[in-house]
């Protein structure tokens, strides 16, 4: 009998529990929950996504990524990476615009990437890496690689841009391998593109028509579906131009610049985003700028800008040359170290007020290299 005193007393409060939880339970409106989730950064998202069923299916449908995006693109930030000699691996952190004096993390953790890999400039929070034939797309919000199908070739130079189409809302990876020839006495550039869809059912490079001979000089810059960096028109770079790849009509184009602008090497130039415009600039020291404006691509105009930073040895000293890397969202100029000074900087100018600034991260470390408005992406690769 007392044994069966237990069981029915044990069972009374395991009932009285579940009701008293059920009373006391709140539903939340799934749309309040997506409203939660877009407002913290991606990289907690990977973890959630492995607590509950309810946090999968949420976060990894495309419809919150385009909540999530739409938010993220209101908020651009910079991607700084760091160097590790020892671990032979880049560091990822992104950083806030606005603080005066010093650069916030949105988040206190990093992710990571093989040192081996070449970086490109981020599309929507995207990188395309590469190592030789071997190319991943890298998302520094989550820290996931996908490694995409070798690209068949036997030419050791091979280089690769991302774009995004926004018509058809699909990434595509842009390869080119080159090699030089001789054509009527002189060196050629002859090359093969191909073309990746990230997404596509079909996992394999298609080959692309281009009929503009070129070599590709600078980091690619997408904007609007289209992919533009700086070129030599021969390996004698006896031509400099800008190269303008449309993602979605997968077709070349070229434009001119100026009589006497050349592109340089060494990131002395580089295709920079100014105001929403494409431009090219010309690196010089002392804080001294030109900027060459793609003011219509159809009619081919350019227009010259000419920077001088105030107080530039005062902000930086004499020894330590910077690049310009265009405009950010607050309409300000960022200038990037080329080599580390200790403690890492750099520095604001905004053009309207004439005036600059030094402005640090906050953990101090040795900067590798900096990207203007990344955006957070939750994407899954």
């Amino acid at each position: 009998m007392k044994k069966s005193k237990i069981t029915v007393k044990r069972i009374w409060k395991k009932e009285t529990i579940a009701k008293n939880n059920e009373e006391n339970s709140v539903s939340i409106p799934l749309d309040l929950i997506r409203e939660i989730l877009t407002r913290l950064p991606a990289k907690p998202l990977v973890k959630l996504i492995s607590i509950a069923k309810l946090w999968y299916s949420t976060i990894r449908k495309k419809d919150f990524t385009d909540l999530f995006l739409a938010r993220s693109l209101t908020r651009p930030c910079f991607l700084f990476t760091f160097s590790h000699a020892a671990a032979n691996r880049f560091f990822f952190n992104s950083f806030f615009y606005k603080p005066p004096s010093s650069l916030h993390r949105n988040t206190t953790s990093y992710t990571t990437l093989d040192q081996d890999y070449t970086i490109s400039t981020p599309v929507r929070g995207l990188m395309s890496c590469q190592n030789g034939s071997k190319v991943v797309i890298f998302n520094p919000s989550t820290g996931q690689v996908l490694a995409l199908p070798k690209v068949k070739t036997r030419r050791k130079s091979v280089l690769s841009f991302l774009g995004y189409d926004p018509v058809e809302d699909v990434y595509k990876v842009l390869c080119m391998t080159m090699v030089q020839v001789l054509y009527q006495h002189r060196p050629f550039v002859w090359g093969e593109h191909q073309v990746f869809t990230l997404g596509a059912e079909t996992k394999e490079w298609r080959r692309v028509d281009c009929h503009i001979p070129h070599f590709p000089a600078t980091l690619g810059l997408c904007k609007d579906g289209v992919v533009y960096y700086g070129a030599w028109s021969d390996s004698d770079r006896n031509e400099s131009l800008v190269v303008c790849f449309d993602v979605g009509s997968e077709q070349f184009r070229c434009v001119k610049l100026p009589n006497d602008v050349e592109i340089r090497t060494n990131h002395r130039s580089e295709v920079v985003n100014y105001h929403k415009r494409i431009a090219l600039v010309e690196q010089s020291y002392g804080g001294v700028v030109d900027l060459w404006v793609l003011d219509d691509v159809e009619k081919k105009e350019w227009s010259k800008k000419y920077l001088v930073v105030p107080c530039w040895n005062d902000l930086v000293g004499q020894n330590y040359y910077f690049r310009c890397r265009g405009t950010i969202s607050t309409g300000e100029f960022v200038f990037t170290p080329h080599s580390q000074p200790n403690p890492s900087f750099i520095v604001y100018y905004d053009l309207k007020k004439d005036s600059a600034r030094r402005v640090e991260p906050e953990d101090g470390f040795p900067i590798t290299n900096v990207f203007l408005n990344h955006v957070e992406n939750p994407m899954f690769l």
